[in-house]
């Protein structure tokens, strides 16, 4: 299907040994991506290149554009293929699903396009996404990308597992379950929520009025808020 971004191959529709792809020779690659027939790559200068089969978009070109052509000479087969400049600036990260691509850009945005049955490469409720398509949910800078068959992942810096974790409970702290959410905090090393509940089971036992949204609390708050 062209994803190897060579005019011609080594033995039928292999390439035996390993070769330079010479349609990009002079451009400095910093990231690649593979898929199940379409190949991406990502310079230095944050232009993004693709090449191979796109019969379900993933090249981000429209529909049904491979930029691929087969031509048979004497029995050998012979493919002939022109990486594309499909995004000339700004691209970060790159990842390729089998049918679909994913990217991140510098201003931390992700676009997707491709295969989109289940909803893994743009927002939109279509079988295909043809071109690049934002995706809104993310925030904070990308870390990384990673597609799948028919699911995508972003790691971003909003904040870690374990955060999350604390957010979530914090929110559902009673005085009835303050002592189990504590013993919890306490042998996962959330200090801040361990004090919380510290304070709560203190106002059970002597009835005074001490205020629950203490600092620690205050401060997963505003954390969960950025």
């Amino acid at each position: 299907m062209g994803q190897l971004g060579h005019c011609s191959l080594q033995s039928g529709d292999k390439e035996l040994l390993p070769r330079r792809v010479v349609s990009l020779n002079g451009i400095i690659i910093k990231d690649i991506a593979c898929g199940g027939v379409h190949t991406c790559a990502v310079t230095m200068q944050g232009a993004l290149y693709a090449w191979g089969g796109s019969q379900a978009g993933q090249l981000g070109l429209g529909p049904q554009t491979g930029f691929f052509s087969c031509a048979r000479n004497d029995s050998e087969m012979m493919l002939r293929n022109i990486p594309v400049l499909v995004i000339p600036t700004g691209v970060q990260l790159v990842a390729c699903g089998h049918s679909h691509t994913l990217i991140s850009t510098r201003d931390g945005r992700i676009h997707g396009w491709g295969y989109n049955s289940y909803g893994q490469a743009a927002n939109e409720k279509s079988t295909y996404a043809w071109y690049p398509s934002p995706v809104d949910w993310c925030v904070e800078e990308v870390r990384k990308l990673a597609a799948g068959g028919g699911h995508s992942a972003v790691l971003t810096d909003a904040c870690s597992l374990k955060e999350l974790c604390e957010f979530r409970l914090a929110d559902s702290v009673t005085p009835f379950n303050a002592y189990e959410i504590e013993d919890v905090a306490s042998r996962t090393g959330a200090d801040a929520l361990a004090r919380l509940c510290g304070r709560i089971r203190e106002f059970l036992l002597d009835g005074s009025n001490h205020n629950f949204e203490d600092e620690e609390l205050d401060h997963s708050k505003e954390s969960r808020k950025c």
